[in-house]
């Protein structure tokens, strides 16, 4: 005890000392001078923070690194915004997670960090939070942070814990993970797979490690099941657009995130399947929009096929007298729209993992699509997940691209729905798991006053 309390208070000291040096650089930096300003200091904070905490009953903190941390406390942050008693609020790493907070509207109180990861700026922020709960998501392990919230909090937890791609095995930097984890009142892993990582090299306490899940696969649902009916009226515009009416037989592929391999791998194969390709329509959703959209229809138009872009079809541009049916390819040229789109086809080929690293596949997953992307895919740990399961195929070259084509379409013409939207059913509920978990500090949930 003695001797962590040395080490923090010379590792806060440290911060002290870099604080001028800081202030000096930030003169020749402008990417320093942004990370100071937009930070604001925590003395002349901390009275707006207390301001609105002494307003509710009970205080839950999350840790975010950014936006993508944030999407996955998102259902946690929404199932305890219903509880009337309970002040939430969201510290970010990076300015990009406050950004975020403010463009989508979203009413939850949110402030980066301290420019510092000292005892003291801690104390200052914690002092006028007064959390019950503190949540770090997935990682974002300060030795300041975390001391201060277990001497403030009643429970201090890691959500969504899994090994990273990247995980250390230096025995040093292990022991120092080890000492920071041993901080949280329990750790929350995704799989068993996870808690027996954490339980055999950081030689944890197995009480405080508990398998629950991924609130990813919550946020992702919830997010489909909100668009449902946007997703509904979009498919029913696709299907309009055939004439006649689009037979059961028709079926849509979305590529998702595409760069030019998979549209190059999607022409190969469609001109593979032959007669067959025409039962096929693709939209084809590119990752970056302004420069692949003109390479794509180009593409397409040298392939022999009707491309257009979805701008153009919304607004009847498309519309001409050699117009006949629906186009064979449509070009998604807009931003924002690719989980609604999911909604209105029967697979997926998600991009980026045929010379990189895969894109989100959880969307498509969760529409219930057959889905498949390259071999580029462990950076995704549902990803791996899906393909281990059984779940999703993958697909490297244009022969297995039309055979995966023509095995998906046989499946769904016998009635066979991909099993894939069932299995994630089964993975969700985290949220719920872990807020249970934490009734024993919140009480009983109370409703709105009305």
């Amino acid at each position: 005890m003695l001797l962590r309390s040395g080490f923090l208070l010379l590792y806060s000291l440290i911060f002290v000392l870099l604080a001028p040096l800081a202030r000096l650089l930030a003169c020749f930096s402008p990417k320093i001078r942004g990370q100071l300003a937009s930070r604001q200091p925590v003395a002349g904070l901390a009275p707006e923070l207390a301001r609105a905490r002494s307003r509710k009953r009970h205080g839950v903190v999350f840790f975010c690194s950014s936006a993508g941390e944030y999407e996955q406390a998102r259902p946690l942050i929404d199932r305890l915004s219903a509880d009337d008693t309970v002040y939430i609020h969201v510290l970010f790493f990076s300015q990009s997670g406050c950004d975020f907070v403010k463009a989508r509207g979203d009413l939850v109180a949110a402030t980066l960090i301290p420019a510092s990861d000292s005892i003291w700026q801690w104390g200052w922020l914690f002092s006028a939070l007064r959390p019950d709960i503190v949540v770090v998501v997935r990682h974002e392990l300060w030795p300041g942070f975390l001391d201060t919230a277990r001497r403030f909090a009643r429970g201090v937890y890691l959500i969504d814990a899994s090994r990273s791609l990247g995980e250390t095995t230096s025995r040093a930097k292990r022991y120092f993970r080890a000492r920071l984890l041993n901080a949280f009142t329990s750790i929350y892993t995704v799989s068993e797979a996870d808690r027996a990582f954490f339980l055999n090299n950081y030689r944890l306490p197995p009480e405080r490690l508990q398998t629950v899940g991924d609130t990813k696969y919550d946020r992702v649902r919830e997010r489909a099941q909100a668009k449902a009916g946007e997703s509904r009226r979009l498919r029913e515009f696709f299907d309009g657009l055939d004439t006649p009416p689009r037979s059961k037989a028709r079926r849509r592929l979305v590529l998702g995130s595409a760069y030019r391999q998979e549209v190059e791998l999607a022409l190969a194969a469609r001109r593979l399947l032959g007669a067959q390709a025409t039962l096929w329509q693709f939209v084809i959703a590119p990752h970056h929009v302004a420069e692949l959209t003109p390479w794509i229809l180009e593409r397409c138009q040298a392939e022999g096929l009707r491309a257009i872009r979805y701008t153009d079809l919304k607004s009847g541009a498309a519309q001409d007298s050699t117009y006949d049916g629906a186009p064979e390819v449509i070009v998604l040229d807009t931003m924002g729209m690719l989980s609604e789109v999911y909604g209105t086809a029967e697979a997926a080929f998600v991009g980026g993992a045929l010379h990189r690293q895969v894109h989100n596949v959880l969307e498509p997953a969760c529409h219930g699509l057959a889905l498949a992307y390259g071999p580029f895919y462990k950076n995704s740990q549902e990803a791996v997940h899906l393909a281990r399961s059984g779940l999703a195929d993958i697909v490297s070259d244009a022969a297995a691209f039309a055979a995966w084509l023509e095995a998906t379409g046989r499946r769904l013409s016998a009635g066979e729905e991909p099993p894939v939207a069932r299995a994630l059913d089964e993975l969700a509920g985290a949220s719920g798991r872990i807020l249970a978990d934490w009734r024993s500090i919140l009480g009983p949930k109370e409703e709105p006053k009305t």
